[in-house]
């Protein structure tokens, strides 16, 4: 039946009998039948041919005037998801294609980090350009993704704490104790917030990652969370430092909402998400960000763990970002955190005689001397960050762990006019009178 004609249809008392919707449903068809033999043929609606083919004028009827419109926006917003889908596969397409072209030089990319020009006090925003924020956080993903929650590591290598954006101590311990891939290191987490160059710290790492993903571990640390470092200051950072081609912060940080092409490029909590949780040094030397969790009953249940981890809250790789050792404490207890536990040496002594290692290494607490030792020797948490936010005057430390599995500290002092007398009478890196921001 043709336009003209759907009103008459409409009325009809057949088509709408006990369905008041336009075009009801007849469930018996035999009423229409017998019901259009019975009526009289003058009472009966013909439709003459030419009635069809004629030119119909909207603007006389507002019913189909209101259709044509609703088909019209119909046939506009298919042909716009079509362009966008065509846009959508022709940018995968090509993405590999450009990819190649402007790939940069990543050796070159994390020398020049060491420039002159580079090495200067303070705070020193470097400027990296849309290629390199690009090629870096897309090869960074897919090496972590490959990587298992649990990394398994031979000596000698480096083990480093925390760094909280302190990009300048960062360059120094690379110049002092030797650069990948001349010497392995074990990052422990926490590469952002709080300091004020957190995205040179993590671009450096990224790169040597790419570069050389044998000879350097990147470790997930509770302020590699979502939810943490958009409060403490990373989030912040970014939204200043990064190029305004990107526009907001929402196009390469917990986004879900933006392109695929600026997804990919600038997503950096997508690379924390899959970022290992733990490192084994030999199979005696176990090393993460946080400590312990009740639920680490075999290193199989870490090393088997699922990635991406996004935004954990609870069980085990959330208690091993966020736990602390006390003394004091039997066996658990509720971490003041917020998140994880706090726990006691018998449980230290119990993890090590149940995993078969010999030595836990943690981060995630300031030490004033760079590090401290549990009682037993057998738990040791390290800090990298000396002078921690320009607040204190405390020590930064790694831990050196030699082909044999010896374990030197190396600390990273503050200058101060007593601190060699006190190194060498106290056997200390660090005393109360230091302890004085001028």
């Amino acid at each position: 039946v043709s336009p003209m004609n759907r009103r008459i249809r409409n009325t009809s008392n057949i088509l709408n009998e006990r369905d008041e919707r336009p075009g009801g449903i007849m469930k018996d068809k035999s009423m229409v039948h017998s019901m259009a033999k019975t009526q009289p043929v003058s009472e009966r609606q013909t439709v003459r041919l030419e009635d069809l083919t004629r030119p119909i004028s909207i603007k006389n009827n507002a019913e189909i005037q209101a259709a044509v419109e609703i088909q019209n926006r119909l046939q506009k917003k298919m042909a716009r998801n079509s362009e966008r889908r065509r846009k959508m596969t022709h940018a995968s397409e090509t993405t590999a294609q450009n990819r190649t072209q402007e790939r940069i030089d990543f050796v070159e990319f994390a020398n020049k980090h060491y420039h002159i020009d580079y090495l200067q006090n303070g705070v020193h925003k470097m400027r990296y350009s849309k290629e390199e924020y690009e090629n870096i956080i897309y090869e960074a993903q897919t090496i972590f993704s490959s990587e298992k929650a649990l990394v398994d590591i031979d000596p000698p290598c480096v083990v480093v704490g925390d760094l909280h954006g302190q990009y300048n101590d960062l360059i120094n311990m690379f110049i002092l104790l030797g650069r990948p891939p001349e010497t392995v290191y074990v990052f422990t987490g926490d590469y952002v917030d709080r300091g004020m160059m957190s995205l040179e710290c993590i671009m450096l790492l990224f790169t040597y990652k790419i570069c050389y993903p044998e000879h350097i571990v990147l470790l997930r640390g509770n302020h590699e969370i979502a939810r943490v470092n958009k409060k403490y200051g990373f989030y912040d950072e970014c939204l200043q430092s990064i190029p305004k081609v990107y526009g907001t912060i929402e196009k390469y940080i917990n986004t879900t909402t933006q392109t695929c092409t600026t997804r990919k490029a600038l997503n950096f909590q997508r690379c924390f998400n899959n970022l290992p949780i733990s490192a084994l040094i030999a199979t005696k030397i176990l090393c993460m960000h946080g400590g312990l969790s009740p639920s680490l009953i075999t290193l199989d249940d870490l090393r088997n763990h699922p990635k991406p981890i996004r935004n954990p809250f609870r069980g085990i790789v959330n208690d091993m970002l966020w736990a602390d050792p006390d003394p004091a404490v039997f066996e658990w207890k509720t971490s003041a955190r917020g998140s994880g536990f706090v726990f006691g040496t018998n449980v230290i002594d119990d993890v090590c005689a149940r995993l078969d290692v010999e030595l836990i290494v943690r981060a995630h607490q300031m030490c004033f001397d760079g590090y401290w030792v549990v009682s037993g020797k057998k738990l040791i948490t390290i800090f990298s960050a000396p002078m921690y936010c320009n607040l204190y005057k405390n020590a930064g430390c790694v831990l050196k762990v030699d082909d044999e599995l010896g374990i030197q500290m190396v600390a990273f002092v503050p200058e101060s006019p007593k601190v060699e007398q006190v190194i060498e009478e106290k056997n200390r890196v660090w005393d109360f009178s230091f302890d004085n921001i001028e």
